[in-house]
């Protein structure tokens, strides 16, 4: 059995490498491949969040157009006023009533998305307007009226104005040019009302995909404009995520993550503060849609992977199995039926192999020659079951007394060798003699009955010498000092001594 401990734990440690092999493979790759897709997600995410950043920033350009075109208009009304003679009420000639609503119509008309244009006194009424004349002496609700202390450095006054506090009923967007001494006490000023109605048709007409949003905020985060349209959500405040500045505090651009508080939608959100005026764009992608491609990827990346693994495991499973069973063939080939040990064949194979290598590093070898005494008596008292259980005694004696890099096996009917690699005369027959005295103690061969049968063997011994050109030169010396040891008394070992007169091995009947 020591013939194929070593040829069966390489072929363990190579099915196992094997396995090892491709699991290792597959692990590396589907690691490698899963760090990839996930960097492709973190990409995915990182290219739509800068395209919302730059789409918010068309917004806001967009947007602030309108802003800056009524900017100029204010500033061309407000040089045609003269604060002592036009911002009064009651202005007391019509005619020059008149004038004033006719300045305003014309300028009104210069800037798409324009309510009203209104002038104001100190007191903030009404002293003149475009469109709706019913409003004179309406006095306006901007947070600056109620002090009418202004803010030398911020000329121009920016407010949203619910449609409970507008004098048209509706939402609307108010933004001054007022007047002042040079205490900063207000003297009236130019109004320029902005309907969101515009603002939201406005907005509406860009095409969004599923989920997207639009929107525009003013720095307190009131919501002027939104698409696509909610009706419960114009006119209500909102706020950045936590942890994020207020609008107000933002800087010129601004991208987060947020969870809608409406719909409860993740978002990537892009911002850009409109230039010298108090709004913010938004634009917010749905991460759900943005990652939907990456996902389908992801599930087929899977999908495929999971088939390739199952695939290589069942196609290694094949390649195992046939290598089990061609190894299970290779050793039924050179294996003893009956004892489970190299059989003749295989036994001189190897040994011829020791043999060459022996020569070539000049190393010693021996061999033993075993022989059961008396085989013949023991098939005929006890029957040939029990001779062959006395045969397999034998081999396990022999394969636990050898080495783990000697070889034994039967050579035939009752008769045995071992190779002995690195082994010299001495040792070989220290080796032979235990292995002898082993078999004349054993007691654990029985006939049929549980009875134990009592078996000695004969062993003769030969050492590889300079002048072998092969291993069957040894064996014939080793197979003449067994029939020595077994003409000298049986249950003995022996080595053929050097004498030409010892030349031919009498008969088998004469040794037996």
């Amino acid at each position: 059995m020591h013939v194929f401990s070593s040829a069966t734990a390489h072929s363990t440690r190579r099915r196992w490498s094997l396995y090892a092999g491709i699991l290792l493979f597959l692990g590396v790759t589907g690691g490698w491949l899963a760090l990839d897709f996930l960097h492709e997600r973190a990409r995915a995410l990182d290219e739509m969040g800068r395209l919302a950043l730059h789409k918010s920033q068309l917004l806001s350009s967009v947007f602030g157009d309108a802003f800056l075109s009524t900017d100029y208009v204010l500033r061309d009304v407000a040089g045609r006023i003269d604060i002592e003679r036009d911002l009064v009420y009651p202005d007391t000639d019509p005619v020059h009533q008149r004038q004033l609503s006719s300045l305003l119509k014309a300028k009104l008309t210069t800037v798409s998305g324009l309510e009203d244009l209104v002038l104001f006194d100190r007191h903030c009424r009404f002293t003149a307007v475009a469109s709706r004349q019913q409003l004179l002496g309406f006095k306006s609700q901007q947070r600056f009226c109620a002090s009418r202390q202004l803010n030398l450095t911020e000329p121009l006054q920016i407010e949203y104005m619910p449609a409970e506090r507008s004098a048209s009923g509706k939402p609307v967007v108010l933004m001054s040019l007022p007047f002042s001494d040079a205490l900063g006490q207000l003297q009236g000023g130019v109004l320029a009302v902005m309907d969101l109605a515009h603002a939201q048709h406005w907005i509406e007409s860009f095409e969004l995909e599923p989920n997207d949003v639009m929107a525009i905020v003013d720095t307190d985060g009131i919501v002027l404009a939104r698409n696509p349209p909610l009706a419960t959500a114009l006119g209500k405040p909102t706020s950045p995520p936590p942890g994020y500045p207020s609008f107000a505090q933002m800087g010129r651009t601004s991208m987060f993550w947020a969870t809608s508080p409406l719909d409860q939608r993740e978002r990537i959100f892009g911002l850009s503060r409109l230039a010298r005026f108090p709004f913010v764009a938004m634009v917010g992608f749905d991460k759900t849609r943005i990652l939907t491609s990456w996902q389908h990827r992801a599930w087929q990346f899977l999908v495929g992977f999971a088939v390739l693994a199952v695939v290589s495991v069942l196609a290694l499973r094949a390649h195992l199995t046939a290598l089990r069973q061609g190894e299970a063939m290779r050793k039924l080939a050179i294996t003893d039926e009956l004892t489970g040990v190299a059989n003749r064949r295989h036994l001189i194979e190897v040994g011829a192999q020791e043999v060459a290598r022996a020569r070539r590093y000049q190393r010693p070898l021996s061999v033993l020659m075993v022989d059961i005494d008396h085989f013949k008596t023991v098939n005929d008292r006890w029957g040939h079951a029990t001779g062959d259980r006395v045969i397999q005694m034998m081999a396990r004696l022999l394969c636990a007394a050898i080495r783990q890099q000697d070889s034994g096996g039967r050579l035939g009917g009752e008769e045995f060798a071992a190779i002995l690699p690195e082994t010299g005369l001495a040792g070989a027959l220290t080796l032979a003699e235990r292995l002898r005295a082993r078999a004349a103690e054993c007691l654990d061969a029985h006939d049929d009955f549980g009875m134990p049968v009592r078996f000695t063997v004969s062993i003769g011994v030969a050492s590889l010498m300079p002048d072998d050109a092969s291993l069957d030169m040894v064996l014939q010396r080793a197979d003449k000092a067994l029939y020595l040891a077994k003409s000298s008394g049986r249950n003995r070992v022996d080595v053929m001594p050097l004498d030409p007169l010892v030349q031919n091995r009498p008969d088998e009947a004469d040794a037996g």
